[in-house]
C-alpha cells in the first residue's frame, strides 16, 4: 500500500475510534492527528476538512464493498449492501450521518446513489431524454435516502431488505400509477 494511502488510512482510523467518544462535531482536526500521531500539515496535505476524510473513508470503503457483496444491479441489492456495510460500523456511519451541513456525508451519498441510477436508467432505456434522465435520477436518489436515512437515525433497526419488499406493491399493484394520477386503477378501466 503506497504511504500516501496509509495515512490516509491513519487519519480515518484515528477518527473512527474518536467516534466511538463523541459526536463528530466535537471532534477537531487537532484530536485527529494527535490520536493518528501526525502533523496538521500532513492531515491538511490529505484531505480539506474532517468532513472530506468522512467522504474519503466512506468511497474507499463503500465501492468495493458493494461490487463484493451485491449484484448492484437493482435498487434493493444497493440499498441491502448499504445496510450491510453501515452495520460494519455502525458508530461511525450514524455518528457521521447526523452531520447535515456543506460536505456531509449524507450529501456525498445522494449524489453516489444519483450516479449510479442515473448509469443504470441509462442501461435500461438507453434512449431516454436527458431531463428525464435528470428527474428520475434525482427521485430514486431522494426516495433511497429517504428509506436509509430514518433506518440509520433509529439505530438500524429492522431490515431494509424486507422492507424493500413494499416496492413491489408500487408495481404489481399499479400503486404508483394510482398515486400519480390520482384516478384509482378500479376507476380508471371502467371508462
Amino acid at each position: 500500500m503506497p504511504k500516501t494511502s496509509r495515512t490516509k488510512l491513519l487519519l480515518a482510523e484515528s477518527l473512527q475510534q474518536l467516534m466511538l467518544a463523541m459526536p463528530l462535531e466535537k471532534i477537531s482536526v487537532n484530536d485527529i492527528v494527535e490520536k493518528a500521531g501526525v502533523g496538521r500539515n500532513t492531515f491538511y496535505y490529505h484531505f480539506a476538512d474532517k468532513y472530506d476524510l468522512v467522504t474519503w473513508y466512506f468511497q474507499t470503503g463503500i465501492t468495493p464493498f458493494l461490487f463484493e457483496h451485491t449484484k448492484y444491479g437493482s435498487w434493493q441489492s444497493l440499498l441491502i449492501g448499504l445496510e450491510e456495510y453501515f452495520r460494519q460500523n455502525k458508530v461511525f456511519y450514524k455518528n457521521a450521518l447526523a452531520y447535515t451541513g456543506q460536505n456531509s456525508l449524507m450529501e456525498y451519498i445522494y449524489d453516489f446513489m444519483k450516479r449510479y441510477y442515473h448509469q443504470r436508467l441509462l442501461e435500461c432505456r438507453p434512449g431516454m431524454r436527458s431531463e428525464e434522465l435528470e428527474f428520475l435520477s434525482r427521485f430514486l436518489s431522494g426516495a433511497a435516502m429517504g428509506v436509509l436515512m430514518p433506518w440509520i437515525r433509529d439505530d438500524m433497526k429492522g431490515d431494509l431488505s424486507e422492507q424493500t419488499q413494499y416496492l413491489i406493491a408500487l408495481h404489481d399493484e399499479n400503486l404508483l400509477s394510482e398515486l400519480l394520477d390520482g384516478t384509482p386503477l378500479a376507476e380508471s378501466e371502467q371508462k
